[in-house]
């Protein structure tokens, strides 16, 4: 009785003292009278842009995308109509809880394909997936934490950091050091294996709150977003007194949520050298009324200037160790086949982001995937998120790669001139990107 009454002061104490609790999360609202999904009224968004677009009016005329103004006007719309139609089908192949995904063109920030959708809530679909922050940025914060160890600790990908556990979750315990126990590694690895032990620690080590805060809303966490329809900012809350909970917000672990343009938009700026753009919808702005035959020609939509978030330094080596994600890394085997030949007639990378939680539905697993291809020379960025119930084997890596092989095979020229330059720049002779040097010498060295 009394090995009894000690095992379960034990599991007490485990539980209360080292498995952290996580926040009840809320998914999209489900479909009722009053809720106009459609209409994309998200809670925080910027809705005070003069004549701004109706969402619900979006629709596919022959080779383009149209959508009204609130004045009546039309507007032509960035959206490639074969991919976008390819995001849809790819979004509603599968019983998805809820999804979404937008493609951006880099370096000028065009939206390619804004696309989302659910299999519980017909009218929580089209735009308002793609732009609200409904699920927890899980792992993809990490990128924040690597650019925030880069620019405001002066680390590199080469910094290593010596750990125990933390595969799937993150414990008081794997921030102790364990000589014993110990295995050491780069934050390059960390990055690409989605370490939670490497990156909590370098955090704790390496940063304080301010800092991460400051990069999280350098990148645009907690800020709003510029663009043609509202979109609800991504949330970002770095504890200050607690140092688990930030380690652990800075592994990904609640604290933070993204909107899938949003993740876009971030890959994107870690692809053009730390520079983010201002994304936009409307490639054509007619002065006209719908229906009003007096239009004139229509005019291009301004470009802003793209802001420097990041250093090119930080920049660079993020987009490194995000390519370590699909060649060594947690979307290996999305990328690659079981003979680790590539899927894809070019490099893509990225990061991955899994997390399980407790929604108002019961509980939901989420995944991510954001990232940008051609490694080499990038041309589009991407982010897709899924929440389905917890094992499902549908990956949101797997469903990017699918959208860049359909995207690759109605690229135009230009795709195919730079994927042939990147082959003959980046030759197996001689790697621009080296796993060995970044990721092999240190993912089985142990700290002596």
């Amino acid at each position: 009785m009394v090995k009894v009454l000690t095992s379960l002061a034990f599991l007490a104490f485990y539980f209360l003292a080292i498995v952290p609790t996580h926040p009840r999360l809320q998914l999209p609202p489900s479909s009722s009278a009053d809720v106009n999904v459609g209409a994309i009224a998200c809670e925080g968004a910027d809705n005070d842009r003069p004549d701004p677009l109706r969402a619900d009016s979006l629709r596919r005329e022959g080779g383009r995308y149209l959508a009204e103004r609130e004045s009546g006007a039309i507007a032509e719309l960035t959206l490639d109509p074969r991919l976008q139609a390819i995001t849809e089908k790819l979004l509603h192949r599968s019983q998805i809880q809820y999804g979404a995904s937008v493609v951006l063109s880099i370096p000028d920030g065009r939206v390619l394909a804004l696309a989302g959708r659910s299999a519980l809530d017909s009218r929580a679909g089209g735009t308002a997936l793609a732009l609200s922050s409904w699920a927890p940025a899980a792992s993809v914060f990490k990128l924040v934490s690597a650019a925030s160890l880069i620019d405001e600790a002066g680390l590199s990908g080469d910094t290593r950091a010596c750990y125990h556990g933390g595969v799937s979750d993150l414990r008081r315990d794997n921030l102790v050091d364990h000589p014993r126990w110990d295995r050491c590694a780069s934050l390059a690895y960390g990055i690409g294996k989605s370490q939670n032990a490497i990156l909590a620690k370098l955090a704790i080590q390496h940063l304080s709150p301010e800092q991460l805060a400051r990069t999280g809303h350098a990148l645009g966490f907690g800020e709003p977003l510029e663009f043609d329809l509202p979109v609800e900012p991504s949330h970002l809350d770095v504890p200050e007194d607690n140092p688990l909970e930030f380690a652990r917000t800075a592994a990904g672990f609640w604290h933070s949520t993204l909107s899938p343009l949003h993740g876009a938009l971030l890959a994107a700026a870690i692809a053009d050298g730390g520079r983010m753009v201002t994304p936009y919808l409307i490639e054509r702005a007619p002065r006209g009324a719908a229906g009003d035959d007096r239009q004139s020609t229509p005019e291009a939509a301004p470009a802003l200037p793209p802001r420097q978030v990041l250093s090119p330094e930080a920049a660079a080596a993020v987009a490194e160790m995000m390519a370590g994600v699909t060649r060594m890394g947690t979307a290996r085997t999305a990328f690659h086949d079981r003979h680790g030949r590539p899927r894809l007639p070019f490099s893509a990378a990225g990061k991955t982001g899994t997390l399980n939680g407790k929604a108002d539905r019961g509980y939901v697993g989420y995944s991510w995937f954001v990232g940008f291809a051609p490694v080499e020379h990038p041309t589009v960025a991407f982010a897709v998120a899924l929440a389905n119930k917890p094992g499902r084997r549908l990956k949101a890596a797997d469903v990017a790669r699918e959208l860049l092989a359909e995207y690759a095979l109605g690229s135009s020229p230009s795709l195919d001139d730079v994927t042939e330059a990147a082959r003959a720049e980046t030759s197996p002779a001689t790697p621009r990107w080296s796993k060995r040097r970044h990721l092999g010498r240190a993912a089985g060295a142990r700290r002596g």
